[in-house]
């Protein structure tokens, strides 16, 4: 049965590499083999770079996996085929293929310098994480506590020139308020869950979200078992609604999304692999949200987003 599906967040493409796996047959949460075709899928495969890498070894780092995707993009054109803007996704659907947008998570990939924005621009990414947990040149992350560098501003002010969305999942709390002084335009959280929910910082407030919400940005639910229950243990899908039915009460029916983070985060058995995604759509109707709701959240709030900001 095929499906409409919109997924803001994966780390397929990093650990393909790492493991010496190809994208499609694989052991892996996403593989290209797992949805029938016919399905509407639009997939956001993110270039993980470590906060342990710098500099040049940032930069080459982004490249080395840049390559891998390119070359998986190549040998898989039959299936699924690489969108730079919205036109782009059309026509991939209309050829009854999958989409996939390049994104990289992790600002070290910038290595510091604002031309490097110009760069991952011109290789096709279209979303880019300002930091992992840690700090790089931009900002800080969830586990530390410093705000955004002046680096930083320059960079969220290049992206916003080239067409580069700003995601913030990662970020912490005082780089999210500096983000908010200077964003001209509507950021994203590809893969962040309600704080209110399960209290952990990689979360949400309900502050972050209406800031989001009024500008105009997505957030996209997060399957990491961490940011569903405080104590990690989730054995009931209901654990995830609950942060979905939190924000839609706040006002969230436009801008909630799917950031799956799968191959990047130990995911509830409910949920683990992409043949598994029916699931959630299933329990959401059954707990009474409406058809249209439920397709705004797996598809509609997404593709309107890249059909108004690519």
């Amino acid at each position: 049965m095929s499906m409409d599906l919109f997924d803001l967040h994966c780390d397929t493409i990093t650990v393909c590499n790492n493991k010496n796996k190809p994208l499609r047959q694989n052991d892996l949460h996403v593989d290209l083999s797992a949805l029938p075709q016919g399905s509407r899928w639009a997939q956001a495969f993110a270039i993980f770079v470590p906060d342990r890498y710098r500099g040049e070894a940032a930069k080459g780092f982004f490249q080395e996996n840049y390559a891998f995707y390119q070359e998986q993009m190549a040998k898989n054109a039959d299936r699924i085929l690489p969108v730079t803007n919205y036109a782009e996704l059309q026509q991939a659907f209309a050829e009854g293929k999958f989409a996939s947008i390049l994104a990289i998570e992790g600002g070290a990939a910038l290595a510091g310098e604002l031309e490097m924005v110009d760069y991952v621009r011109e290789c096709g990414v279209r979303l880019l994480t300002l930091t992992w947990n840690g700090e790089n040149e931009l900002g800080s992350g969830s586990a530390t506590n410093q705000g955004l560098t002046e680096f930083g501003r320059q960079a969220v002010a290049r992206m916003e020139e080239k067409g580069i969305i700003v995601d913030v999942s990662h970020l912490n709390d005082q780089g999210f308020a500096d983000l908010c002084r200077i964003a001209t335009k509507p950021f994203i959280a590809t893969h962040s869950n309600s704080r209110s929910v399960c209290n952990h910082p990689r979360n949400l407030t309900d502050e972050q979200f209406c800031a989001i919400r009024d500008r105009g940005g997505l957030v996209g639910m997060n399957y990491y078992r961490l940011f569903i229950r405080e104590d990690g243990v989730s054995n009931h899908i209901s654990d995830l609604t609950a942060h979905i039915h939190h924000f839609l009460a706040l006002g969230g029916e436009d801008i909630l999304c799917l950031g799956s983070d799968f191959d990047g985060a130990e995911i509830p058995d409910y949920l683990n692999g992409l043949d598994r995604v029916e699931n959630l759509r299933a329990a959401l109707l059954a707990e009474g949200l409406s058809e249209t709701i439920v397709q705004k959240i797996f598809y509609e709030n997404a593709r309107r987003f890249f059909e108004n900001y690519l």
